[in-house]
């Protein structure tokens, strides 16, 4: 039984999730708050399953610096109280599997808006295997440089930017998709993946 978190865009969810069986789930598309709503989404699954996990996997990035924080530092806490291990994975492969999954048109390039104008992209094969790390690039940029078939909370912004890729979805990442992720997919290191500097800078 696996714990999934997912709280690094505008949705906050979590999924219970056995092999590849959706035992319990919630997702709501908040905004902001992930802090206050995760606990009782967690609260909730829990309830509806009767059983605890005995794993939990987060969303490390990229996404909202913000977001990210809040569900691995929730991760981290419930894995201590359970005495269960914590893993992560990276939201662009979430995304990448559940479009992939609906749809054979590979590679696929995930778009996650990412404020200020930009985007953070990753391309990836049917395998889900990516071809470059992912990088955040300014909307007209990433417009001018990927083709092909796009998913993902940007995906729009590429298309009102002038790109004639095809847009597979532009959902965001919802945790119950973690069953999609092969095991090495879902078993990175539960610390953030910052793939640009944080908005907020210390004075100097």
């Amino acid at each position: 039984m696996l714990l999934a978190i997912e709280t690094g865009t505008a949705a906050c969810s979590v999924a219970l999730i056995d092999g590849t069986t959706i035992v319990a789930a919630r997702h709501e598309i908040i905004g902001r708050g992930h802090a206050e709503r995760l606990v009782p989404l967690v609260e909730a699954v829990l309830a509806e399953a009767g059983r605890r996990p005995r794993a939990i996997a987060v969303d490390v990035g990229p996404g909202s610096f913000t977001g990210l924080r809040v569900g691995i530092a929730a991760a981290r806490g419930f894995g201590l109280v359970w005495a269960v291990p914590v893993y992560g994975y990276s939201s662009t492969a979430l995304i990448a599997a559940s479009a992939l999954a609906a749809h054979d048109m590979a590679p696929l390039t995930i778009v996650m808006d990412a404020g200020r104008g930009e985007v953070f992209v990753q391309t990836f094969d049917r395998n889900l295997k990516p071809a470059a790390p992912a990088a955040a690039l300014s909307i007209a940029a990433a417009a001018a440089e990927y083709e092909g078939a796009l998913a993902g909370t940007g995906a729009a912004l590429l298309r009102d930017a002038g790109s004639t890729a095809v847009i597979l979805s532009e959902t965001p990442p919802d945790a119950r998709d973690v069953r999609l992720l092969a095991p090495e997919l879902r078993s990175l290191p539960p610390t953030p993946l910052y793939v640009r500097a944080p908005d907020a800078k210390l004075p100097a």
